[in-house]
């Protein structure tokens, strides 16, 4: 019974032993290899390289080290263009590449056959570059050629143009002639030009001069333009008859506006004017009349006859007869 427990207790032991030995034990196909996916770190996002994979990847470049280029690889960089030598060396290896086994060195019975095949190809791609390069160059010596034959060509077409000479416009056009005809007559016609009598009123504000913005809006509002003689003038309807013009009235009298500096000016008055004799005179005192009175109670002013009255209702009506009953070359009755 001793002899046998003993044995017992032995066979126990040795089947924990290999037990244990089979558990510590890595299996072989379960090894991590260069190949196997990398894990991130959370935290710092930093690939999370294992010690194994360190020892090989220190492994391998030890034995990259060792590897020494061959006279070969000497010459076939050396005849290589400069360009394609200095794009090869921008070439960074990445992270799959430098985990790949490097090829083994050539060995001594290869050397001959690559030293003698090598120079054979680089010279071959030397003449082909060469000669892609000459037949450029021809190529564009040929087209540099036939624009310059080309160029003289064009030159001979336009040859035969007849030019101007500046004789031809000495004289006076008769465009520009009929034009200042046209702007002649505009302005013998205007009724400014041919004014026989002036009736004018006046819009005073009281206790305060008007300002330049403010008169500016007040005579856009009913209707008056800008124009000639630096005046405000209201039209007809139809815009073809000019019914009455407004100047500005200032310490020396009365004035034109200057649109440039009205927006910083101080207007006392304003002076409207109807010139006689006019072809629609009742629409144009009525008018007027009317517009000066809007005018003045918008800002709060006093309407005066041209005799500096104001201008009450008896002398509207006698200023509308003189107007009606005026006629060219009759002298006014004031």
């Amino acid at each position: 019974m001793e002899i046998t427990t003993i044995l017992g207790i032995v066979v126990a032991v040795v089947i924990m032993l290999l037990g244990i030995r089979m558990i510590m034990k890595k299996p072989a196909d379960a090894a991590p290899s260069l190949d196997s996916e990398l894990h991130i770190d959370p935290d710092s996002q930093t690939p999370v390289i294992p010690r194994h994979v360190r020892a090989q990847l220190a492994a391998q470049e030890a034995e990259a080290e060792r590897v020494e280029p061959s006279l070969n690889t000497e010459t076939v960089e050396s005849i290589a263009p400069a360009s394609e030598q200095k794009e090869a060396a921008k070439v960074e290896p990445t992270l799959t590449e430098t985990a790949k086994p490097v090829a083994k060195a050539p060995s001594p019975l290869d050397t001959p056959i690559v030293e003698e095949a090598e120079p054979e190809v680089a010279k071959t791609e030397v003449k082909e570059a060469s000669a892609e390069e000459t037949k450029i160059e021809e190529k564009t010596k040929t087209e540099d050629a036939a624009t310059e034959e080309t160029k003289p060509a064009e030159f001979s077409l336009n040859s035969n143009i007849e030019k101007a000479e500046i004789s031809d416009f000495e004289d006076e056009s008769s465009i520009l002639d009929a034009h200042l005809h046209e702007q002649k007559v505009v302005d013998d016609e205007c009724a400014l030009a041919n004014a026989e009598m002036i009736i004018s009123l006046s819009v005073i504000p009281q206790g305060r001069v008007l300002s330049g913005e403010k008169t500016l809006k007040v005579l856009l509002k009913y209707g008056l333009r800008y124009g000639e003689l630096a005046c405000f003038h209201r039209y007809s309807e139809d815009g073809s008859k000019l019914l009455f013009s407004v100047l500005q009235i200032t310490d020396t009298g009365m004035e034109g506006f200057d649109l440039e500096t009205l927006s910083t000016e101080e207007v006392k008055g304003l002076a409207f004017f109807l010139a006689l004799p006019h072809s629609d005179v009742q629409n144009a005192f009525d008018t007027m009349d009317s517009i000066s009175r809007l005018i003045a109670r918008e800002v709060d002013g006093i309407v005066y006859d041209q005799n500096q009255q104001e201008f009450t209702p008896q002398l509207r009506e006698f200023w509308r007869h003189q107007a009606i009953d005026y006629r060219a070359g009759q002298p006014a009755e004031v």
